[in-house]
């Protein structure tokens, strides 16, 4: 227990683990959800910020639990793990590697459901990866499991120590000499409840292995596996089941497009530690979360949907109806945040996401 400890507080690890044009509000929202912005946002942020309709299932208005605190109005179903790595311009192969070639059964553990390690990448014709800003997290590992006990057995466990050098000095040593050489500073830790999944079935790895064997050559980053886009919120205080409300009484159709994988609306949970009732270090409440198989499907989807919204008329400028003086609050401390990822090591369980 106690090397679980020293590698958790000296190394910061706690496994979790594009090329996109401006985005008009409608891709963001249906017009239920757009109603809660003020008109001012609505506009500013439909044409300075790229909006994207990560898509968002259906839950039964019944279903939602109006004893639950002002800030959460939807049940959890899953728990998400992301460490963000700020990865060092020129080291992003050797990053990759140390992350191919680790020890690990996480596929195979009671309650893991999907994980793979984002690489972002900047707005281009071609997939960039991020090298500009080692102040920016470049990679972030994501897991996600059926619930918080699933991932606390996981810390607790030998699978844990297997991952993180294999439960020996040397190995820990090894470990935190590679974070030193590919990555500046330590890994921020990010801790959700996700809500609201809409997912296909899985693949996972044919001969068992919990873990993806994966050969590159020397120098070479990982090849893509998926393609992850994330829309980050900052969600006022009390405004947060509303948000959520929202979200869960839109329709989707999201398993209808080739390509789609899973879905999932994430609410934060936790700063350094899960449910310490910390702020958020980056000032996100919620995020939503889709992966696709690649960037083609996406993009496809995106298309379709731009031009569903605008035969309906959506996105057009002007606040919805109703809003105005004296209509409903903005319910953002700042514009949201999109963010597009291509995902490596991507290993999937038998019921998805």
């Amino acid at each position: 227990m106690t090397l679980t400890r020293s590698i958790l507080a000296i190394a910061g690890v706690a496994l979790a683990l594009p090329h996109l044009s401006q985005y008009s509000m409608s891709e963001a929202f249906s017009p239920s959800v757009q109603s809660l912005s003020s008109s001012t946002t609505t506009t500013t942020i439909g044409q300075q910020h790229g909006m994207v309709a990560d898509g968002m299932t259906t839950t039964p208005i019944e279903s939602i639990d109006e004893n639950r605190p002002d800030d959460t109005a939807v049940p959890t179903s899953r728990f998400i793990v992301q460490n963000r790595f700020r990865v060092k311009s020129g080291r992003e192969a050797a990053f990759e590697k140390r992350w191919a070639d680790r020890k690990s059964r996480l596929g195979n553990l009671p309650g893991f459901r999907f994980f793979c390690m984002m690489r972002l990448v900047t707005d281009g014709d071609a997939a960039t990866t991020a090298k500009s800003n080692d102040d920016e997290p470049n990679y972030v590992s994501s897991t996600v499991w059926d619930t918080y006990a699933n991932f606390d057995a996981w810390k607790k466990g030998d699978a844990f120590k297997e991952a993180h050098g294999g439960g020996t000095i040397g190995g820990v040593a090894s470990m935190l000499l590679a974070t030193a050489r590919n990555t500046k500073g330590k890994p921020k830790p990010a801790y959700w409840e996700g809500l609201l999944p809409s997912t296909i079935e899985g693949t996972p790895p044919s001969d068992g292995e919990g873990w993806r064997a994966v050969e590159v050559e020397e120098g070479m980053t990982l090849p893509t596996d998926c393609f992850i886009a994330m829309n980050r919120f900052a969600v006022r205080p009390g405004m947060g089941g509303a948000f959520e409300t929202r979200f869960a009484s839109r329709e989707s159709s999201l398993k209808e497009y080739d390509g789609f994988v899973g879905f999932l609306l994430f609410r934060r949970n936790g700063n350094k530690q899960p449910g310490d009732g910390g702020e958020p270090d980056d000032g996100c409440t919620h995020s939503t979360f889709s992966v696709w198989k690649d960037r083609d499907a996406f993009a496809a989807w995106r298309a379709d949907s731009a031009s569903k919204a605008k035969a309906k008329g959506e996105g057009k400028g002007g606040p919805p109806k109703g809003e105005g003086k004296g209509g409903p609050p903005n319910i953002y401390t700042r514009p949201p945040v999109p963010s597009f990822y291509e995902g490596i090591l991507a290993l999937e369980s038998a019921p998805g996401l």
